[in-house]
């Protein structure tokens, strides 16, 4: 069955989109088979692999509003790895799905093709959106990915602080957490001094990579490839090998 990790921060610009994207290409790359579900209305991680949301004859849309298997929405890509694209009618999702009620529809879908994929990632929308807690409860791993910066660190305590006073208790849920420093600046103080808080506070849940700040993220946005393909030898696509090779040891 697959292991399921939920890219998650209500804070939006930290690299949930850069970080699911180029994960789900770090461990395609090492032979794992893999399914990206694109989750936000403004559909970034759909954009960044090529794909018009427009011109896809199914999405993550029509699985919620019009009830179609899930399996019929998968869009193979020329990366290695599918995607479940999104569409701007994720919007119309998020307003029809109820808190407390519906949580637990995304957990069901995936169940349908879990046994088809190594890893099924969830690349979720900013803010305290039902869509964002529907992944973390289809999740076992809830991957944080933080910018090394003070007001991400804001909105990682409070996603941390939602989980164990609402959705866990909601569900009886204890996932594991990992926290994900991206757009580290490593010629500064402050980014090291930013991640070096932090593993005061939230000790073993940080990852030991680092994921550098670098115009080769936008740059392989631009190109619509993941950086892992787009910059074979960049800092910042060793990084992310990185987190696939941890990825793949813990769910050995």
């Amino acid at each position: 069955m697959a292991h399921i990790v939920s890219f998650s921060i209500f804070k939006g610009g930290t690299g949930k989109t850069t970080s699911a994207v180029n994960c789900a290409a770090a461990l395609a790359e090492q032979g794992q088979r893999v399914l990206l579900v694109d989750l936000d209305q403004q559909a970034s991680a759909t954009k960044y692999l090529g794909i018009d949301p427009d011109a896809t004859p199914m999405n993550m849309s029509q699985v919620f509003l019009q009830n179609i298997p899930l399996s019929l929405a998968i869009h193979k890509t020329q990366f290695g790895f599918d995607l479940i694209p999104s569409h701007e009618l994720m919007s119309a999702v998020e307003a029809m799905l109820e808190s407390g009620k519906d949580e637990k529809i995304l957990r069901e879908r995936l169940a349908t093709v879990e046994n088809d994929y190594d890893y099924i990632l969830l690349d979720t929308p900013p803010g305290k959106a039902m869509l964002t807690f529907s992944a973390i409860v289809a999740a076992q791993l809830i991957l944080v990915p933080v910018s090394a910066e003070r007001m991400a660190i804001d909105g990682l305590a409070d996603l941390i602080k939602y989980l164990h006073t609402v959705l866990w208790r909601r569900y009886s849920l204890e996932q594991d957490i990992r926290i994900l420093f991206t757009m580290y600046k490593a010629g500064t103080s402050h980014s090291p001094g930013i991640v070096a808080s932090a593993r005061k506070i939230y000790r073993d849940n940080i990852l030991n990579m680092l994921v550098p700040e670098s115009i080769a993220f936008p740059r392989s946005f631009e190109a619509q490839r993941p950086l892992i393909q787009f910059d074979v030898h960049h800092p910042g696509a060793e990084a992310y090998r990185e987190v696939a090779r941890w990825l793949m040891h813990e769910n050995r």
